[in-house]
């Protein structure tokens, strides 16, 4: 299994066939703290091949930089299953957050897990400014 996409945006959508990401970020310059974005979203592919067809987990978490998290740990249960045809399939996740809180300045971590294999881990930075 491999990730082929993990960003923030503005907005996501998947409609089944294609996923639409607009306004992928990964900097918030705020002079204040906390922080509180009314509304993003977290875009995700993972591709996985024939022989890793069958139940699988995938845990997202959002930490600060002492490994807390800043949201609820989001698992969801995947049940994959590659087309007779295709070698490979992507499970695409497009998750809405409202009112999400970034307590301080500094490093966040989004990071992404399957059955508990780390996938990977993208940044997320607050930074004081005007």
């Amino acid at each position: 299994m491999q990730l082929e996409i993990l960003t923030l945006c503005r907005e996501a959508r998947y409609n089944g066939q294609a996923l639409d990401i607009s306004g992928a970020f990964d900097v918030f310059v705020t002079p204040r703290v906390p922080l509180v974005v009314p509304i993003c979203w977290l875009a995700g592919r993972v591709r996985f091949e024939r022989i890793e067809e069958g139940p699988h987990q995938i845990r997202i978490l959002i930490i600060d930089a002492d490994g807390r998290p800043v949201v609820p740990e989001i698992v969801e249960d995947l049940a994959v299953q590659v087309a007779p045809d295709l070698p490979t399939v992507c499970k695409v996740f497009a998750l809405q957050f409202s009112q999400f809180v970034l307590p301080e300045h500094g490093e966040y971590a989004i990071k992404v897990a399957v059955d508990r294999i780390s996938l990977a881990s993208v940044p997320l930075y607050v930074r004081s400014g005007k």
